[in-house]
């Protein structure tokens, strides 16, 4: 594992069309992840048939906006939200519920977010959707023994780009709420920076013009609030994805904010997706510290 950010990428700018294009392609290089997929699968039907959950909870008014709630034994336990990856186009609460036991057992409550995809909404829909998510959470924590006090985010690929942007939201302008509402936050494998995307072959399906790509870009709003961030990338994992994530980190310690950076060698993108599951995981144990669960 690595704890400083390397400067030894390629700048994206400098890739041709066909290297940014692979670089943003998952399948280029694992070209299957159908078993990574249908392992989460497995084990997220077996966290919901094994744990207490509250399943399809309303947080909005659009028939996606729903929550899976997996509540700690405890009342009054931290909070875990997880906002699932998909390449913002696909993914469901019900593929993620499958973290659930590893952090029910370190004692915390733990939520899967629903949310629509594109291209039935913009990305902007779907960071508003899970800024609701997380402002419906606190509002109503006691009703499934949490504490509002204590929420921490994660997220994974597409997911941990939009746990970037609930980072940088102003909470107190936007909702009324607690500048740091967020306690803490694990983006993981994410992307902060979707100006190289809207250049790849993505855009064909995101639609991104430069000004939205800044607007959708969490290394461009690092906020004054202090939130400790826990930043985890595979070092197997696509170059521009490796550096996307050094990047932020540079950017958000630079502003003099806190975050612990792991690298976990040889580990590609869907193998960090399955970290989560994992409670021996170097990720989850971050969490877990940031939650003062360890």
């Amino acid at each position: 594992m690595l704890d400083q950010p390397k400067t030894a990428f390629r700048d994206w700018r400098e890739l041709s069309q066909q290297e940014l294009d692979d670089n943003y392609n998952q399948n280029s290089l694992v070209p299957d992840n159908g078993p990574y997929r249908e392992r989460k699968v497995r084990e997220s039907e077996r966290a919901r048939a094994t744990l207490k959950c509250i399943l399809d909870v309303p947080y909005g008014p659009t028939l996606k906006e729903k929550l899976d709630i997996f509540p700690a034994a405890q009342k009054g336990a931290p909070i875990q939200i997880f906002i699932h990856g998909g390449a913002w186009k696909s993914g469901n609460k019900s593929d993620v519920s499958y973290p659930a036991p590893v952090f029910h057992a370190a004692g915390a409550s733990f939520i899967a977010v629903n949310f629509a995809s594109v291209p039935d909404v913009m990305i902007e829909e779907q960071v508003r959707q899970c800024r609701a998510a997380i402002a419906w959470t606190y509002r109503n924590a006691a009703s499934f023994g949490g504490d509002p006090e204590r929420i921490f985010i994660s997220g994974h690929s597409s997911g941990g780009h939009v746990t970037g942007m609930m980072v940088v939201t102003d909470w107190e302008g936007i909702y009324g709420l607690p500048a740091d509402i967020i306690k803490g936050a694990a983006p993981v494998s994410g992307m902060y920076d979707l100006e190289p995307v809207r250049h790849s072959w993505r855009n064909s399906y995101l639609h991104l013009d430069e000004e939205r790509a800044r607007a959708l870009s969490a290394i461009h709003h690092i906020p004054a609030t202090r939130i400790p961030l826990v930043i985890g990338v595979g070092g197997g994992e696509l170059q521009e994805f490796q550096r996307q994530n050094h990047a932020f980190v540079t950017a958000w310690r630079a502003a003099g904010q806190e975050c612990e950076f792991l690298v976990l060698e040889g580990k590609n993108h869907f193998d960090m997706g399955a970290e989560f599951g994992d409670p021996n995981s170097p990720v989850v144990k971050a969490i877990l510290r940031q939650m003062r669960l360890a």
